[in-house]
């Protein structure tokens, strides 16, 4: 994501974190061969317990993460914390798609499809079975709008990608 966001050239600079040491480490390796205007860091921080000034922030970003938080609610207040105001928080998760029929075709896949495959490809059929489990246990797109404005955003939306099956939130602070 922070790469992502580095090549569209219009933040200043961007800073990458990640409670795992091991993860920012591969986004290091990767932001080495970035060759553009924006800074680009990378800083273990815990999600949920952020040491970042307040009001520091344009844009705060989480993608596929939040759905492991602990504590959703905490990121989310820390998240605003850091904002300036009329700051962004953008969140992409996986969700679930609204359309019945492609939802029981998208859960059988989580079920059956993804332990199958991951499983054979890395002999870890454990792992894809708790991204199933944590995917199909995850918020429902409503669920998570409503978790952010409590948190205290507002103009909450969202946008669902690939059906539904993974969507954008936005709030602001």
């Amino acid at each position: 994501m922070s790469l992502a966001l580095a090549r569209q050239g219009r933040p200043a600079s961007v800073l990458g974190t990640d409670f795992s040491p091991e993860m920012l480490q591969v986004a290091a390796r990767k932001g080495e061969r970035f060759r553009g205007a924006t800074e680009l860091r990378f800083e273990v921080q815990d999600a949920q317990a952020l040491t970042l000034p307040d009001a520091s922030f344009d844009v705060a970003t989480v993608a596929f993460g939040v759905r492991n938080f602990p504590d959703r609610a905490a990121n989310f207040r820390e998240a605003l914390r850091v904002l300036k105001p009329g700051g962004r928080y953008l969140v992409l998760e996986f969700s679930r798609p609204p359309f019945g029929p492609f939802r029981a075709l998208y859960h059988f896949y989580l079920n059956v499809g993804i332990p199958l495959i991951g499983g054979l490809l890395t002999h870890d059929r454990a792992s894809f079975v708790y991204l199933n489990q944590s995917i199909r246990s995850f918020a429902t797109q409503e669920v998570l709008a409503a978790e952010l404005r409590e948190a205290g955003f507002r103009d909450v939306s969202w946008r669902n990608l690939t059906f539904g099956v993974v969507a954008i939130h936005t709030g602001v602070k």
